[in-house]
């Protein structure tokens, strides 16, 4: 699932490509994803609007339009926008829907799963209600130590509990695995075993690696594409998560790999004691 890092240069590749174009159609191929309203609603809705500015919170998708709209767009595990110019040809496959613009350009939305979602909000209001009213601050803006109050009496691993979109938004697997590292802390470490310190260090370590990775235009292991199949470069950095990373970079350690609440976790059983 592409993360705080790659959501962020995903909004940079659209506003570079969509920004101040005009929606002259809406073509829907799979209604699955667009939610609460119709695909006719949706479609009479977006026609002739204007797209001013595309921003995120969290790994949320906010496209500002015209007429005081809001269009959220959620990638979840493989959603993909490619962008073509007038009489460009595409062989996508899995194509969810195609904004059409009126200099003749559009842009396609993949989903090979259709896990992810479309919402039409008002701009008085789209941050207020779900889905995005319960997604809380990204790691640098975080409030550690009304996230230490929330986590303290935790019994439930610190792993899970930074996953949290709701306590902090953004991190998703292979970043907490990273900043975990980074921060000597075994990924099933309980929550309220975890120091108001060290809770400050995952969390900078966090917001330091996803910058970092935005920087190298996100992390690819698998599907993670910005726009038009560009992969990001950040996973030639990362220091554990990754199955080609055999030994630790600090003590020559062989990488270990365990289910942390469902989810494949790697850390170094040598620098990441238990508590």
């Amino acid at each position: 699932m592409p993360e705080l890092a790659e959501v962020r240069v995903v909004c940079d590749a659209l506003n570079k490509t969509i920004k101040n174009k005009k929606i002259v159609e809406i073509k829907i191929f799979k209604s699955k994803l667009f939610k609460e309203k119709s695909v006719q609603e949706f479609k009479e809705i977006l026609t002739d609007k204007t797209i001013l500015k595309v921003e995120n919170k969290g790994k949320h998708i906010i496209i500002y339009l015209n007429e005081n709209l809001v269009l959220l767009s959620h990638l979840r595990m493989e959603g993909k926008y490619r962008f073509y110019n007038k009489g460009e040809e595409n062989f996508d496959t899995h194509l969810i829907c195609t904004f059409h613009f009126k200099d003749g350009s559009y842009l396609n939305y993949l989903d090979s799963r259709m896990f992810g979602t479309f919402h039409l909000r008002n701009l008085q209001n789209y941050d207020k209600i779900l889905p995005l009213s319960k997604v809380a601050n990204e790691p640098k803006n975080v409030d550690i130590n009304n996230l230490y109050e929330k986590i303290k009496k935790s019994t439930s691993s610190i792993k899970t509990k930074l996953l949290d979109q709701t306590l902090v938004s953004g991190i998703g697997n292979i970043y907490i695995d990273e900043a975990l590292f980074l921060a000597k802390v075994h990924p099933e470490t309980k929550a309220n075993r975890i120091s108001r310190d060290e809770l400050k260090e995952i969390i900078d370590f966090s917001a330091e690696v996803m910058q970092k990775s935005y920087e190298y235009g996100g992390t690819t292991l698998f599907s993670y594409e910005s726009m038009n199949s560009l992969e990001g470069k950040y996973q030639e950095l990362l220091k554990v998560h990754n199955d080609k990373i055999k030994n630790c970079s600090i003590c020559k350690s062989k990488i270990e790999k365990i289910k942390v609440n469902g989810r494949m976790s790697y850390f170094c059983p040598n620098c990441q004691k238990r508590k």
